[in-house]
């Protein structure tokens, strides 16, 4: 590592010109990219062996989008060393109604006020010190826990607030689960007082804070993310923000659906929840998949009141993801694509089609893995199956839909819960402002996201003149 320019005074250190000579020259380097391999691109016969196509619903339940999308940004308190910063997040889910939306297709001019109807968002900010920053003379981890903490008990709307989801979702309150439990591994005061007490069981009645009975310190519910395992007092906490951001877009999504639930099950089925990115959870919060799938599961059984024997699927819920790898591929087999669909126009109406991702596929054209692994792709993090659609006007998504009984290492086209009548819905909400997007999901993020500039300069110098020095 260079030394850096402390005070300007003198310049910083340069890197080397000739050092990469040594690395070409190794034979270790050399015998170690002879026994790597890239992942080998789908032809064209193979693509269109595994597409399906998409009929259109025969009558769609969906009269309402709400997308759920977030952005944070980092703001410098202070830029001399030891640097201070906080990090302020920005989420929240927007909702229309699907006729509003094609009336306004219908129009010739759109005024103000028709366009108003679409920007109907619940918004959610939090402020978190993520480097140097202390709230009442604690620790930076545990100025993060009580910060998280109060913020998933503010009340959100008639008195709910984002821990009854939170508690909800984790010991599985839509079922009678007697003994549902959660289980910390360590006391979250162990780096600050040294506790060593283990396997804390938490229930779906402990307190959303409660005490340690070894140390006496604060144990909250929101401590079950283990986000303050990855905060260090030195280095910082800027490895949980990405992380915490994807964890509140989930649980502000998951809110609502609890709120229906609550208020008239059935009228799940009259809405579209939209995810901005794949229905997964990486890193430390990757254990709330699992309730999310049993979730899915549950709302995609269940029985109509009025007669037992009927089954009708509550949750219609979609992730669609802008960038990465699989976005890539889908523009890699696009031609494909393209020639399936141009087929399959001549067949009547339908939604488009569609590639379900199966295990074997991903790791051996998207991503670099072994097939014949023990844990298929996915196993611990998504809660729904990955596809490629291609609806019929031509727009390409990667998209996530939770699949019936969970995890599927080979979904099918009926694994996917609510397919016909979500992708449907998908296709009549396209963007033409950006290649392959949908209204809802650029409208929330014109609403929620945080810019480098203004909102980044802003939000620094509005830190600078609140904290106090």
């Amino acid at each position: 590592m260079a030394y850096s320019s402390l005070h300007g005074r003198k310049p910083m250190e340069r890197a080397s010109k000739i050092s990469h000579t040594n690395i070409i020259a190794s034979q270790e380097v050399k015998d170690l990219l002879a026994e790597c391999t890239i992942p080998r691109p789908a032809d064209t016969e193979t693509v269109q062996g595994l597409l399906a196509r998409v009929p259109m619903p025969a009558g769609q339940s969906i009269k309402h989008v709400i997308a759920v999308d977030g952005s944070f940004r980092e703001a410098l308190v202070r830029d001399e060393f030891p640097s201070a910063t906080v990090t302020f997040f920005a989420f929240g889910p927007l909702i229309f109604k699907l006729d509003d939306l094609r009336q306004l297709d219908r129009e010739t001019f759109i005024a103000p006020e028709d366009l108003a109807k679409l920007k109907k968002i619940q918004r959610f900010q939090l402020a978190l010190p993520t480097r140097n920053i202390s709230r009442n003379g604690l620790g930076l981890q545990d100025s993060i826990r009580l910060t998280l903490h109060e913020f998933l008990a503010r009340p959100v709307d008639e008195g709910k607030s984002l821990y009854d989801t939170l508690r909800w979702l984790l010991f599985r309150r839509w079922t009678n689960i007697p003994d549902a439990r959660r289980t910390l591994r360590h006391c979250p005061n162990e780096s600050v007082n040294g506790c060593n007490r283990e396997e804390i069981v938490l229930t779906s009645d402990t307190p959303y804070r409660s005490e340690c009975t070894d140390c006496g310190g604060p144990i909250y519910l929101g401590d079950i993310l283990r986000l303050h395992e990855l905060v260090d007092d030195e280095q910082g906490a800027s490895r949980i923000t990405s992380y915490l951001l994807s964890a509140l877009e989930t649980l502000a999504l998951v809110h609502v659906i609890h709120a229906l639930w609550e208020m008239k099950p059935i009228l799940l089925r009259e809405f579209l929840f939209i995810k901005d990115g794949p229905l997964a959870l990486f890193g430390q919060v990757f254990t709330l998949a699992d309730p999310l799938r049993d979730l899915a599961n549950f709302l995609a059984t269940y029985r109509d009141p009025s007669d037992q024997s009927k089954v009708l699927p509550l949750l219609n819920v979609v992730g669609l993801e802008k960038s990465g790898s699989f976005v890539e591929h889908a523009v890699h087999i696009e031609k494909s694509l393209d020639k399936a669909l141009a087929d399959a126009k001549g067949e009547g109406d339908f939604a488009g089609i569609v590639l379900p991702l199966s295990n074997e596929y991903i790791y051996k054209y998207v991503v670099p893995g072994d097939p014949g692994g023990t844990i298929t792709y996915g196993q611990n993090t998504y809660w729904g199956g990955k596809m490629i659609f291609k609806a019929k006007d031509g727009s390409t998504y990667v998209a996530t839909v939770p699949t019936l009984g969970g995890h599927k290492s080979d979904p099918k086209i009926d694994d996917y819960i609510n397919l016909t009548d979500v992708l449907a819905a998908v296709s009549e909400l396209r963007c033409s402002m950006y290649d392959n997007a949908l209204i809802p999901v650029a409208l929330a993020n014109r609403l929620v996201s945080l810019s480098e500039v203004p909102s980044s300069r802003i939000l620094e110098s509005f830190a600078r003149g609140t904290i106090r020095r």
